[in-house]
């Protein structure tokens, strides 16, 4: 075999010019590269060109890694360390010949130390460098006490995943080598493993965290995140590539983040996965967020809406034009409010349309439609074509922008109810935030027929339920006391927490005549808040406050989940002091 360089063959194949070697050569000076990499960063050729140049020139056969099972003895004949720098893999030992995958079949020098270290004579073949690099992470990937612990999970026949179903047999062959290493069973059964405990856990999203030596699994339950779980680093690509493919994602784009979607049937049960990848420093962070239907939609009379709340609330979404707006922060079950009122009002003698990005639930008697910003399916543009279809009840999944939100609340003024969502921290800052994002007062005081801002809190759990001496801070808050305070001592029912399951908390603003003649002019908040509590608001840390005397929740969950109002402070002196000088 003549000891060509690769430069010389990929001039004589036309492939590259002898300035281009050249400029390459000079980019190569001081950096640990080979001349390949090189002139593939550059543009000048790809990798499949270098490889079937050497297959042609060097009369030796082209592989792909992945169709070869080297067993451990093999694989140890060459270490992980020499696999990687040197970009070969030892595939199969017959007799003393080793068949030696390289990306650089011109590396005289590996070639020969390889052979003199195992003491074999050597077969070699080429394969491209990410064929390589996959394969060596697919073989050598874990040890073996990893893998046969992988192989001891349970195999969870019962669980089916649902998708489309997509075919390309054009795909590259390091794209097959990264499906392949996804399939292996062990890693299938772990992300199949993660998934239904969390449906078993009642969890509302997974993450699966890449750390700098393992990837740490969490659950979101009941609105915390719990550590699970964690997991060798050296299956993270396999596990993150096994979920892109349940939920039709390119596996091969791990620099930008991508959101996909899939289903799984679990004991007769259906549950909507929504995943989001994000690239991180340790690698590809990937949250899966589950949807069960059954949970999901839930009758407004289960929400735990206070009767005093209620009662005006359906007051206002039975009107048959007006707009009202659920507020809060992310997770903070806002959809869920929306969705338990759409049952409510769904009759057939209207005609409902709901706008979402994505859609959560499927409502029946409903038009849903999904928004696409990346066709530009805004959700002004697609409010604009609803109302051309005749609607009744209109859902706008959020207000983002002046468009959208002086679109709504035209059409509430022009006999339409319109429900929607905004992120504010609660009801009177709604009111100021409509405005700074471009809405007229009037528009604001005509069209915004209510607004409910909305937390949710975690319940204690009723298993291990305990009583406990008043914490020394609920004094200074001026409410009315509480005769005893409890909290959940932690069992096996709710993961020793001391919580199990949340109950919404809820505050509602009415528009009156008064508040609308106050938004007309230039106000501050605290005038509107003394307007609001006047006609018989309550705010949500009142409503809060209500649940510690009801022994539904502890005191601690309440002040580190619902702001306080130094308002309410003054209220209440204000009321002592009144009646002071009563008597």
């Amino acid at each position: 075999m003549a000891k060509k360089k690769l430069g010389e063959i990929l001039i004589e194949e036309g492939l590259i010019s002898e300035e281009q070697l050249e400029h390459a050569l000079a980019v190569q000076k001081g950096k640990n590269k080979k001349l390949g990499k090189v002139l593939i960063e550059l543009g000048y050729i790809n990798e499949m060109q270098v490889a079937e140049t050497l297959t042609k020139q060097l009369s030796l056969q082209m592989v792909d890694c992945n169709d070869y099972s080297p067993s451990r003895e093999v694989l140890a004949l060459v270490p992980r360390e020499t696999a990687e720098r040197k970009l070969v893999l030892p595939l199969e030992l017959k007799g003393k010949v080793l068949t030696l995958a390289m990306a650089n079949p011109l590396d005289w020098e590996t070639i020969e130390d390889i052979s003199f270290e195992t003491g074999l004579k050597l077969s070699v073949a080429i394969s491209s460098e990410n064929n390589i690099l996959n394969a060596i992470e697919n073989f050598y990937g874990s040890s073996e006490a990893t893998w046969d612990v992988l192989k001891e999970l349970p195999s969870y026949d019962e669980v089916e995943f649902i998708k489309e179903k997509v075919e390309d047999d054009t795909q590259h062959v390091s794209l097959q080598s990264m499906y392949k290493n996804s399939e292996a069973p062990p890693i299938i059964r772990l992300v199949t493993m993660v998934i239904a405990d969390a449906v078993k856990c009642n969890a509302s999203d997974i993450h699966i965290e890449p750390r700098e030596k393992y990837v740490q699994v969490r659950y979101r339950i009941d609105g915390a995140l719990k550590n699970i779980q964690s997991y060798p680093k050296q299956i993270q690509d396999a596990v993150i590539s096994r979920i892109k493919i349940i939920s039709n994602l390119d596996i091969t784009n791990k620099r930008f983040p991508q959101d996909g979607r899939s289903a799984l049937r679990l004991e007769n049960k259906s549950v909507d996965l929504r995943i989001s990848t994000l690239p991180s420093v340790y690698g590809e962070k990937v949250v899966i967020r589950l949807l069960d239907p059954t949970t999901g939609l839930i009758p407004l009379s289960r929400l735990g809406i206070a009767e005093h709340i209620l009662n005006p609330l359906m007051e206002i979404f039975t009107q048959p034009q007006g707009m009202l707006l659920v507020t809060g922060p992310t997770g903070s079950g806002k959809t869920t409010t929306l969705y338990s009122i759409l049952q409510q009002v769904k009759d057939e003698t209207k005609n409902i349309i709901t706008l979402e990005d994505p859609v959560e639930y499927k409502l029946s008697e409903i038009t849903q439609v999904g928004i696409n910003d990346s066709i530009g399916f805004t959700f002004a543009n697609a409010l604009r074509s609803v109302l051309r279809q005749d609607p009744d009840i209109v859902m706008v999944g959020e207000i983002r922008d002046r468009d959208t939100a002086e679109i709504g609340a035209r059409a509430a003024l022009t006999g339409h109810l319109v429900l929607s969502t905004l992120h504010t921290n609660d009801t009177v800052s709604t009111i100021s935030r409509l405005i700074d994002i471009g809405l007229e007062p009037f528009l604001v005081t005509s069209a915004v027929s209510g607004v409910i801002a909305q937390r949710l809190i975690r319940k204690i759990c009723q298993n291990c339920k305990i009583r406990i001496p008043p914490p020394e801070e609920a004094a200074k808050f001026n409410l009315p006391p509480v005769k005893e305070f409890y909290r959940g001592r932690g069992c096996n029912k709710c993961n020793n927490t001391g919580y199990k399951g949340r109950i919404g908390i809820y505050e509602l603003l009415r528009m009156n005549t008064k508040l609308k003649r106050l938004i007309s002019k230039d106000y501050t908040e605290d005038e509107l808040w003394e307007c609001v509590m006047e006609s018989g608001t309550r705010t949500m840390f009142e409503d809060a406050w209500s649940k510690i005397q009801e022994g539904i929740t502890t005191f601690e969950e309440v002040i580190s989940k619902i702001p306080y109002l130094e308002i309410l402070s003054k209220r209440r002196s204000s009321a002592v002091n009144q009646v002071i000088k009563a008597f």
